[in-house]
């Protein structure tokens, strides 16, 4: 998916001198349980998508937060609206107790709290299926949003890889490694500004298949 992406600007925003949303601020667990549901049809591109879809959601919830700025989420329905978004989400997070605390204050760059109020009204609007207005993705300065969720999703079939083979860590690693290298060299055939992504999507889709080749073997062993 990321490697057909137009280039684009960063998002747009209204105060992005402050804060902007980015893949790294938030976790994907639920979405990668479904990616790992069943071995015998793991599917790294079909995961990417999923992954990009939670993601889109969870920045359109940060942007509506985010703009409600100081008012209450009970009572805060135009920064949502606009986002496409069901405003009910986050009175119903509000109510269940999440955490209010303003973005600015938390550290840069780290997960955003699992009560915190965008994490709890993005799980409830994810569950609910709901799609924002925009759904695009940004490669544009330091592929930021692109770039975060391809390190992301290869990172979770590495570790899901080596969680898989935990009596053979070493030969694993070297089956990873080796991986690694000849995608990078693949990528690198391929030039342009898109290597980086090329070689981490490549990641991605063989680690995927050797955690599915080791996940069936563990259930034919058992």
């Amino acid at each position: 998916m990321f490697r057909i992406l137009a280039l684009l600007a960063l998002l747009p925003t209204t105060a992005a001198a402050d804060w902007s949303p980015r893949p790294m601020m938030f976790t994907f667990g639920a979405t990668f349980d479904n990616c790992t549901s069943n071995p015998d049809d793991a599917d790294a591109a079909t995961c990417e998508d999923a992954l990009a879809a939670a993601y889109v959601l969870k920045r359109a919830v940060a942007w509506a937060t985010f703009e409600c700025d100081a008012e209450s989420l009970t009572t805060c329905a135009a920064p949502f609206e606009d986002e496409g978004l069901p405003a009910i989400a986050a009175r119903i997070a509000v109510d269940a107790g999440c955490d209010q605390i303003d973005v600015l204050s938390l550290p840069e760059g780290a997960p955003l709290p699992d009560n915190h109020c965008i994490t709890v009204a993005s799980d409830i609007m994810i569950d609910e299926g709901v799609v924002p207005l925009d759904t695009s993705i940004g490669c544009g300065i330091h592929w930021i949003e692109c770039g975060e969720l391809a390190q992301i999703h290869a990172a979770f079939w590495r570790d899901k890889v080596l969680a898989a083979a935990p009596e053979n860590n070493g030969l694993t690693q070297v089956r990873l490694e080796t991986l690694k290298a000849e995608c990078r060299d693949t990528a690198e055939q391929t030039g342009g500004w898109g290597v980086d992504l090329t070689a981490l999507e490549c990641e991605a889709l063989g680690a995927a298949q050797i955690w599915a080749d080791l996940a069936q073997q563990a259930q034919q062993d058992q």
